[in-house]
């Protein structure tokens, strides 16, 4: 049977992937204050959401209105506005990061269900703890990053002082903190099972037995 601390990472990792997948996909990143009168209404890594915008470099006066993907063609004319390099290096980011979760939870599950051979486990155990350790370390990069140039990019968003972070935030950063306690789950358990390994391997033959000079008998 597994080790409590392996079913916890186990569990943790798969909150942290579930938390991810939905911040990945959910248009609530930033939002517009219901009571002001902002043409921008919601965003996500993907998707991007306002009310009859006009973008002020535009001077075909083109009018954007409803949801649409972020590299969709009706954002074309302002894609590179709309996604500016640090954004698009949080939506590079975040996918890695993604990958990496899920590759890391199909591994804890194949040494679960015994599928990986025993001398091999200790590594997979340190292999995964890294893996989550440093998908933590990029979620709080990426969700720092947006945090500060969300408001801080003046030329990005229109009135970005009547625009919150929101609850897909949340899940990232949530998901973030569980991928960092799963690592330290996974990590105290790569060396319990290290140390059980070595503590059960059978004593050499002759162990601890030291030959002797018999004195010559005349």
């Amino acid at each position: 049977m597994a080790h409590p601390l392996a079913i916890a990472g186990l569990v943790l990792s798969i909150l942290a992937l579930i938390f991810l997948i939905v911040a990945f996909s959910t248009p609530y990143w930033l939002q517009s204050f219901e009571s002001s009168d902002n043409r921008f209404i919601k965003l996500g890594l993907w998707e991007a959401c306002f009310n009859d915008y006009t973008y002020y470099k535009d001077y075909m006066g083109k009018r954007y209105d409803g949801c649409w993907w972020i590299f969709s063609y009706e954002y074309r004319p302002i894609w590179s506005w709309l996604n500016p390099p640090w954004f698009l290096g949080i939506q590079i980011l975040l996918t890695l990061t993604l990958l990496t979760k899920l590759a890391s939870v199909i591994l804890q599950l194949m040494l679960m269900v015994k599928c990986c051979p025993s001398t091999k486990a200790t590594c997979l155990d340190f292999l995964n703890s890294g893996m989550m350790f440093g998908s933590g370390a990029i979620i709080a990069i990426s969700c720092i990053l947006f945090g500060i140039n969300s408001d801080a990019d003046r030329e990005w968003l229109p009135r970005p002082e009547q625009n919150y972070l929101s609850w897909s935030f949340g899940m990232c950063v949530f998901s973030g903190f569980l991928a960092i306690f799963a690592g330290m789950c996974l990590v105290v358990e790569a060396i319990r099972f290290r140390l059980t390994q070595q503590h059960s391997k059978p004593a050499p033959p002759y162990g601890g037995y030291v030959m002797k000079s018999v004195p010559p008998r005349y």
